[in-house]
């Protein structure tokens, strides 16, 4: 018998044992109505790290695109300077260009060289002004920030165009100039073709990058200035509260514009599709530079350097091939990376692969350098100059690769160690009221008897899905996300294609928003039966997919 928190064993009317729960078990406030004790909330959720999983920063996919690019590009250097003449085989060089008309304007592809390094400023800038406002609409700091580093692109882009108009008023009268040169090493007969196309190209792409850029200079300063172009998020509505932008009485009091709905959508849109050709625009004028860049007439043999017989401009084999190794590696550790397997062990073994990249980074820096410096104390031959930057560049990508790698490790697996792991809720696990009712021993004629039912023919049978699922919290707006934490080998889930970190957001037509409904889910499938799972999955780099997985239930005697 019992009667709120007290509990009485009668025997023909006459108390045998009374005893008060909350007496005994002061932490218990309530008992449900078959008398079993209620934890308290404090009991019930168990807040408690997954160090499983590896959560990456946000920081993790522009800093791997660029380390991508970047080896990628010290691989094409170390092709085109390699002298390969096949596969397998590497012609060893002196890294040095051997150009007679260095010091004439033939020597550059009929251009003045100062033309050609404003050409250079004008691409690359055109190339950097849209990565830098993606970065920034991606890293996604608060509006006031937002806007002023979208300002601070405006005027870089400014710059640019200025740069760009400066250009075509030096290009648009020389077009014809540009041209191709050989000289015949005995009689010293300089020969010439023409290559005026490539000339009118790079021009039209002055004007092209000069207006584009125009344009988005504009759309930039105007549509950050009423706030119509940022990225958005519900956190800065919740560290702002009491601004109530949407109620029109309170539009003058805050100073806040109405705007109309869709408006942001067009500007995005408008905006993303400006700089996006901009940048293909500032891409193909880099191009087109380097090719007339490439026109300078560059020689070797004994009959132009009588002392030290260069035959080869390239690098020693040992430098080629170290070179290739290091960039191919950094190439597939940045693809293996982008892999949607938040393992800690095997983003740590990539850690520490891209740890060992690093070195030899750093080692085909140094033996680049010395190399270099071997070759700038040789005698340059008479009526020759000798160039070396192209060499140079190769050496700063060697240093430059290891130290945006150097940074890509000390900050994701160092600076934010405790921020990498995974936050999870569970439910604590509910006590058997034999915990909180006295044992039947001292009594064992009031034990109750279980006698089988002769009415059930087998074993009953309980679901399984070969999953262990776990609540995460988002670290931005707190939400409670159901995250599978273990898949069993062989079993359903696996069999459905269900991975490690796939968030569940539906059962057939069910939507899962914590594990309770998960488990009710689960609980009234039949067994046999096929239900589709809808997941939400992130690969390391931070990109999100919905993928569907059809489930056949199980199951096993309960």
């Amino acid at each position: 018998v019992s009667t709120q928190s007290t509990w009485e064993i009668k025997k023909s009317g006459s108390v045998v044992r009374s005893f008060d729960l909350m007496a005994e078990y002061p932490q218990m406030e309530e008992i449900d109505s078959f008398g079993k004790p209620i934890p308290g909330l404090e009991h019930t959720n168990v807040v408690e790290t997954d160090y499983r999983l590896f959560r990456y920063s946000k920081f993790a996919l522009p800093w791997l695109v660029l380390m991508l690019l970047c080896f990628v590009v010290l691989f094409g250097l170390t092709l085109w300077q390699g002298g390969f003449q096949a596969i397998k085989q590497i012609n060893a060089g002196i890294p040095r260009d051997l150009e007679p008309w260095a010091e004439d304007n033939r020597g550059d592809g009929g251009l003045k060289r100062p033309v050609r390094n404003l050409r250079f400023a004008v691409a690359i800038g055109a190339i950097l002004v849209p990565i830098f406002v993606a970065l920034v609409f991606y890293i996604n700091p608060r509006p006031a920030k937002q806007r002023n580093c979208y300002y601070f692109a405006a005027f870089i882009l400014f710059v640019v165009v200025v740069l760009a108009v400066i250009a075509f008023c030096l290009d648009v009268g020389k077009t014809d100039d540009t041209r191709k040169c050989s000289t015949e090493p005995s009689t010293r007969l300089l020969s010439c073709e023409s290559k005026a196309a490539y000339g009118v190209t790079v021009t039209v792409l002055d004007a092209a990058v000069a207006i584009f850029g125009l344009a988005c200079l504009a759309m930039l300063v105007l549509w950050s200035k009423d706030d119509t172009f940022k990225s958005t998020h519900n956190t800065w509505q919740e560290q702002t509260p009491g601004l109530p932008v949407e109620d029109p009485r309170y539009i003058e009091e805050f100073g806040v514009a109405p705007a109309v709905a869709g408006t942001d959508i067009v500007h995005k849109t408008l905006v993303a599709i400006g700089l996006l050709t901009l940048f293909a625009t500032g891409i193909l004028l880099l191009i087109f530079s380097i090719l007339i860049h490439e026109f300078r007439e560059r020689v070797k043999g004994s009959e132009w350097d009588p002392i030290n017989k260069q035959t080869q401009a390239g690098w020693p084999r040992e430098n080629t091939r170290l070179r290739l190794s290091a960039s191919a590696i950094g190439i597939g550790l940045c693809l293996l990376s982008f892999v949607p397997f938040p393992k800690r062990v095997y983003i740590y073994v990539l850690g520490f692969l891209f740890f060992i990249c690093c070195v030899l980074h750093f080692v085909a820096f140094g033996l680049d350098v010395n190399d270099l410096e071997d070759t700038k104390d040789l005698q340059c031959p008479t009526g020759v100059s000798c160039r070396y930057h192209p060499y140079n560049t190769t050496t700063f990508f060697d240093f430059f690769n290891g130290i945006l790698l150097l940074v890509y490790i000390g900050y994701e697996f160092f600076a934010r160690h405790k921020q990498s792991t995974v936050t999870a809720q569970r439910e604590a696990q509910e006590a058997p009221l034999e915990e909180f009712v006295p044992s039947y021993d001292a009594h064992p004629s009031y034990a109750p008897i279980m006698k089988p039912d002769p009415r059930i023919a087998g074993p009953a049978m309980r679901p399984l899905l070969g999953v262990e699922v776990i609540e995460v919290e988002h670290p931005g707006t707190g939400e409670l996300n159901v995250t599978v934490m273990l898949v069993t080998q062989g079993g359903a889930a696996e069999e459905a294609g269900v991975r490690v970190g796939d968030v569940i957001a539906r059962w057939d037509e069910i939507p899962i928003t914590c594990k309770a409904d998960f488990a009710q889910a689960v609980g009234s499938a039949p067994i046999g039966s096929t239900v589709q799972l809808q997941v939400v999955r992130q690969n390391a780099a931070g990109h999100t997919s919905v993928e569907f997985c059809k489930l056949t239930i199980r199951g096993v005697p309960a």
